[in-house]
């Protein structure tokens, strides 16, 4: 098949949206697909660091990638989109084929969370009148957007089961839908397990890891509780937060007096460079409160390290079957933080047992099979589309 990806973000696998669509290109052209991409830096070549030109260019994309697949629709059997990136009508695309709209994390579900968030912990930063007229048209677009996606493609490509739900329960989106997981390469899940080191010494570390941006949403309110409370437990205690796309000092200031001194921080890290970070931690934490998948969740597994995480979509359909015991009711800090401490106290024959469980459950999110899968899937959408273009 002739498949075009098209992500609103610089093709870059340190970017979540954007690592889909290329472990997924790599897998669909070892198995003979001929792949291309329409990404931001295809649209915008020249980099900015203003995030209200930013802003703009992602308000601005869809029309140019709607222009890059009018000149080129007859080259695609399937267009796999991000949702809110193609706005257009198929006829005004003047595309035949299979027009797929992909969620890496459903944009009401965000919002929804965010509504929440500012209610819960209110922000003494309102910035300027502008600012806020600026952002709030620009994220109403941004919904905009995504709605016009969804009801314009013939298939929606959904990471989680409770997206499936809401669409169809609240929002009333009959669209063809199929909920596809999101995977780890062969040789990235080999690497991280082969790096790691032995059950014994990671039980004696008491390392405590976490990999994500420094948001709430993410659980960036949590971790100065998180912290102490497992300390107070754990006297040896200390931590690592990979990934966080944020300023030490800002990170350490929201930890607060007392948390803060036992974290080592790496806010950027290179893809390859992720198995020796993983080496010697001891418990991997997620508290995050929405996901689209969480392959931070499954890389940790794969790195043979369990995961206590928020019992929400996502990490729900990581550990639900296989390590149940690990999900935690959102917001629930003293339960979490118990659940991290029960695997720092144990003994280390029951780590090992746990350790073996957590590497054993990442092998259900494997690229090789979740892309062949989804490829299968749009051959047969892309024949019935041919059988009723033709009749």
């Amino acid at each position: 098949m002739r498949i075009l990806a098209v992500v609103n973000t610089p093709w870059d696998p340190r970017l979540g949206a954007a690592r889909v669509w290329i472990d997924l290109a790599e897998e669909w052209s070892k198995a003979g697909h001929l792949v291309e991409k329409y990404c931001l830096t295809d649209a915008f070549p020249v980099p900015t660091s203003s995030p209200r030109i930013s802003a703009l260019r992602l308000t601005w994309f869809p029309f140019c990638a709607a222009r890059f697949i009018r000149r080129n629709a007859h080259r695609f059997d399937v267009i796999d989109a991000l949702a809110g990136t193609l706005i257009a009508s198929k006829k005004s695309l003047r595309f035949s084929g299979l027009l797929v709209a992909r969620s890496v994390g459903l944009y009401d579900l965000y919002a929804k969370f965010e509504r929440a968030a500012a209610r819960r912990w209110p922000s003494s930063r309102k910035g300027n009148i502008f600012g806020r007229m600026f952002y709030g048209l620009f994220y109403k677009g941004v919904r905009a957007a995504t709605h016009a996606s969804i009801r314009h493609c013939d298939l929606l490509n959904l990471p989680n089961s409770d997206e499936l739900s809401f669409l169809r329960d609240e929002t009333g989106v009959s669209r063809p839908a199929m909920v596809q997981p999101y995977g780890l390469t062969t040789k990235h899940r080999q690497t991280l397990l082969q790096a790691a080191a032995s059950s014994e010494a990671r039980w004696l570390k008491k390392k405590i890891c976490f990999i994500g941006m420094w948001t709430p949403r993410k659980g960036a309110k949590d971790w100065g509780q998180i912290i102490r409370l497992v300390r107070a437990r754990v006297p040896e205690a200390h931590f690592l937060f990979l990934g966080t796309m944020a300023e030490d000092d800002t990170v350490r200031s929201d930890l607060g007096p007392g948390a803060s001194e036992w974290v080592e921080l790496v806010a950027r890290y290179q893809p390859d460079a992720l198995p020796q970070l993983l080496s010697d931690c001891s418990v991997a934490a997620f508290p995050s409160y929405v996901e689209g998948f969480g392959l931070a969740v499954v890389e940790q597994l794969a790195a043979g390290i369990p995961v206590v995480a928020y019992d929400v979509a996502g990490p729900r359909d990581i550990l639900h079957h296989s390590l149940p015991e690990l999900l935690v009711a959102p917001g629930d800090i003293d339960r979490f933080s118990e659940a991290i401490i029960d695997i720092l106290t144990n003994d280390v024959s029951r780590y090992e047992q746990l350790r073996h469980r957590s590497a054993q459950a990442a092998e259900a999110f494997s690229w090789p099979p979740i892309a062949h899968n989804t490829t299968e899937e749009y051959r047969r959408r892309f024949a019935l589309l041919r059988q009723a273009n033709e009749t």
